[in-house]
């Protein structure tokens, strides 16, 4: 078979949903990490495949990553296909109308932890490539498929798999985005700041300096500082974002609080760079500490994914965008993420154009996790024909 409608022919819808049934019911929550199981599922189904799968044991031997590489005839172009295989944890089950583990399928959806974020974008991935190769078509470039571990905890597994040889010139990270091109993304910080306190008895609060005051003081300046960034604008990506997300603070009741500590999460737009974000929360914390000499504070930045966006007309956006709309019959307008993805570790580390756009809507993370069957389908099929423009 030679032609796109031959080889779309190929495509067992029955066996999309079984795949991604069978990854959900592999539990990979993350933290604490624990992988392995879908890694080994992807490992042995592409191998039962006829194709050659790798564990990359980088940067957790204990945790590996899958590396697949389609050999094309010349070897080149190459297309990426990303995937992370690890999910957010479920939270309490018994809030669940669904067992989180069990991938039921109800109203042509599949449910459970992970079928949105972002199982359905492997099972679609995998199904794309088996029907390539089941179709005889001999691609002139190569198709190489990542499974990463690690990603909802910024962990360098897409990096990874990069740094040991598994390039391209495009990537598609399959992300749910409701299957629109996704051509740039905000990145994120979070930060972590300390209060430091003199505890004392609480009939004598005047004796004491109480941390929490001195917390508010300043989370009511990032209230500020929140208002003033977010008049900074992205076409695609929206505004700057700092928000107050965790706080601990206290020991007894009765015991002026000796230290606060509070976490900040930064949305950062396109364009902006992470030095100057510091420079912003520490002029901050210099202000404070001028005007009040009781005021102290220790702060660090314990997590950052840079922002990255590629030219929305870049070929790759183009080719997917034309080939969804050949299949679902809308072409979207270009978008950005307000979310962070591995796409970064492509723009930003490799230099290699990729977007973010995959099959699923505003499920990830939340309890009765869902994916839309169709969608699943529908990305499999938009790969394939994708594979056909870029590698033939």
């Amino acid at each position: 078979m030679s032609t796109k409608p031959d080889v779309l022919e190929l495509i067992d819808e029955e066996e999309v949903i079984r795949i991604l049934r069978d990854l959900v019911r592999r539990p990979s929550q993350n933290p604490p990490g624990n992988e392995g199981a879908v890694a080994k599922y992807i490992y042995d189904t592409m191998r039962d495949w006829g194709f050659e799968p790798q564990y990359i044991d980088k940067p957790e031997p204990k945790r590996p990553s899958v590396a697949v590489v389609y050999k094309g005839t010349e070897g080149k172009p190459r297309l990426i296909l990303n995937g992370h295989m690890d999910v957010v944890p479920e939270g309490d089950p018994n809030s669940w109308s669904v067992p989180p583990f069990e991938g039921i399928v109800k109203q042509g959806r599949v449910y459970g932890r992970g079928a949105c974020d972002m199982k359905g974008g492997i099972a679609a991935a995998m199904i794309a490539a088996k029907t390539i190769k089941k179709s005889g078509v001999k691609p002139r470039g190569d198709l190489v498929l990542q499974f990463a571990m690690g990603e909802e905890t910024g962990e360098a597994g897409t990096k990874s798999l990069l740094e040991e040889g598994h390039i391209g010139d495009w990537g598609i990270v399959l992300e749910p985005t409701d299957l629109k091109v996704m051509t740039a993304e905000k990145g994120l910080a979070w930060y972590h700041f300390k209060l430091k306190g003199k505890p004392t008895h609480a009939s004598e609060p005047d004796e004491g300096v109480n941390a929490i005051y001195k917390a508010t003081r300043l989370i009511s300046a990032i209230q500020d500082y929140n208002d003033e960034i977010s008049e900074r604008t992205h076409p695609l990506c929206g505004k700057d974002i700092c928000s107050v997300t965790m706080m601990k603070a206290g020991t007894k009741e009765n015991i002026i609080p000796e230290s606060c500590w509070f976490a900040v999460d930064r949305r950062i737009i396109p364009g902006e760079n992470i030095e100057q974000v510091d420079d912003e929360i520490n002029a901050i914390i210099r202000k404070l500490s001028q005007e009040d000499p009781e005021f102290k504070c220790d702060w660090k930045r314990v997590m950052l994914y840079e922002s990255a966006e590629i030219p929305v007309d870049h070929k790759i956006a183009e080719t997917v965008r034309r080939n969804t709309k050949e299949i679902i019959g809308v072409y979207h307008e270009p978008a950005g993420m307000i979310a962070s993805t591995d796409q970064r570790n492509f723009i930003n580390d490799a230099s290699i154009p990729a977007i973010t756009w995959g099959p699923g809507g505003k499920m990830s993370h939340r309890l009765d996790e869902y994916v839309e069957t169709s969608q699943v389908i529908d990305c499999a099929k938009i790969l394939v024909l994708t594979i056909f423009d870029l590698l033939q």
